[in-house]
């Protein structure tokens, strides 16, 4: 079989669904975090429910070669993760990766979307320079946010959780105000206008009313939680206190909550998150109908930083901030 292919670059169809899972075997084996990818009914269903929207490269033979998508994680999601980039290791090399993300650009703008963000690893530039190359812009690290995982033809480590970089994409202007302690004001404003989001930003010391409204989901596969808040009550710190407590008879690695920074009390309740240990991931624009989300994150165990490999400096600089968030408030 020669790799010297012009693929068509699609969107997805039902009836692609078991080469797609074979597709996914082929680059990864049974190491895919994103478990809906080898299971067919779930695939189906979560197309079918427009949470998923993906665009595959098929081969002249018939089979496929390539997948991403963006992905939404609730109906209340507004922008979303793109990712699930696969191409078979047969077919590398051949810019196929960069056509099935204009292709998923296009898709964006139909969807009329203000923007979207994605998580690219770190043990090579590759998937960070086709974001780059699009106009997407950094705004953090998850350090070890997920086990290290096998990709055929690629440099792989072994020894050490993977990280991510993140990024965000803006489609259109965007205008809010977000609520974030003093001390990461500078930071921010300065990201701002590299992320071409317009923001206005304020300090509050500022409670939040009623009762804290969060969801926590575990994954013992990957040793990770993910706290979502959705409102910001006056009992937050106790409540986040508590389920950390929980969490700690799990033996988990890595701890992720998405605060929601459109709100007041956000200034206030990320001073307290960072007396808990938690610190600055990513900022993710736009993530809600409601606003702007902030993910901070905790660790419970080492990560080797000097395995991340940034494609440019503004990567290198963001890592730098987030590493000395962590060294300030994370290693308590």
């Amino acid at each position: 079989m020669t790799n010297d292919i012009t693929p068509e670059i699609r969107r997805l169809k039902i009836a692609d669904i078991p080469q797609l899972i074979e597709c996914v075997k082929r680059c990864y084996g049974d190491s895919y975090p994103f478990h809906e990818m080898y299971d067919p009914v779930a695939l189906q269903k979560i197309v079918d429910d427009k949470l998923m929207h993906s665009v595959v490269a098929q081969h002249p033979d018939g089979h496929l070669i390539g997948h991403c998508a963006l992905t939404f994680d609730s109906a209340s999601n507004t922008a979303p993760e793109a990712g699930k980039m696969i191409v078979d290791p047969d077919f590398r090399g051949h810019h196929i990766a960069e056509a099935m993300a204009k292709k998923r650009i296009e898709i964006a703008k139909e969807l009329d979307l203000v923007g979207f963000w994605t998580d690219c690893v770190t043990n090579h530039p590759y998937s960070q320079d086709e974001m780059i190359a699009f106009g997407a812009q950094e705004t953090g690290v998850l350090l070890g946010a997920a086990p290290s995982r096998e990709m055929a033809g690629l440099q792989n480590f072994t020894d050490t959780r993977m990280s991510f970089l993140s990024c965000y994409l803006s489609l259109k202007e965007s205008v809010s105000t977000i609520y974030l302690p003093q001390n990461h004001i500078d930071f921010v404003s300065d990201l701002a206008k590299k992320i071409h989001v317009d923001r206005t930003i304020n300090v509050s010391s500022a409670l939040g009313s009623g009762q804290s409204e969060y969801s926590v989901a575990v994954n013992p596969a990957t040793q990770t939680a993910n706290i979502k808040v959705q409102h910001i009550g006056k009992d937050f710190a106790l409540a986040i206190s508590s389920e950390l407590t929980k969490l700690e008879l799990q033996n988990l690695a890595f701890t992720m909550l998405n605060l929601p920074i459109s709100q007041e009390a956000a200034a206030l309740a990320f001073s307290q998150l960072e007396d808990m240990g938690f610190f600055w991931g990513a900022w993710l624009p736009n993530y809600s109908a409601q606003g702007d989300v902030l993910r901070l994150q905790k660790l419970h165990e080492s990560v080797n930083v000097d395995e991340i490999i940034c494609a440019r400096a503004q990567g290198e600089d963001i890592k730098k901030y987030v590493i000395s968030e962590w060294n300030r408030v994370g290693k308590k």
